[in-house]
């Protein structure tokens, strides 16, 4: 006669075993939302003034080059420096030509 085969004990849990929690991974961030943060970064370090250029080119931009932060500093600084001089001592043909230009890149006159 074959050997009955008898079901073997099993081992049963003790209650102090904590079962194991599954581990989620973190959500990875998509495109948009990588890109929506990036924008946000770079908008705080923005001066007021720049971020009023950047209003005044989303409206009447058109033609105009997009400045960066940096160039349009450098253009504001001389600006600056040819309207203080025009109250001063007045500027030369040459001098109102620059402004001019000066206004029309950083959209400061209507044109």
């Amino acid at each position: 006669m074959p050997n009955k085969k008898t079901p073997s004990q099993t081992k049963k849990k003790s209650p102090k075993t904590v079962a194991k929690q599954k581990q989620v991974a973190p959500k990875k961030k998509t495109a948009a939302r990588t890109t929506r943060a990036r924008q946000s970064q770079r908008t705080s370090g923005y001066s007021a003034e720049y971020l009023d250029y950047l209003k005044r080119y989303k409206m009447a931009g058109g033609d105009r080059p997009l400045l960066s932060p940096k160039e349009f500093d450098r253009l504001d600084d001389e600006l600056l420096d040819l309207l203080a001089l025009d109250l001063e001592v007045g500027l030369d043909d040459e001098q109102v030509v620059r402004l001019q230009e000066l206004e029309y890149l950083l959209l400061e006159s209507e044109q």
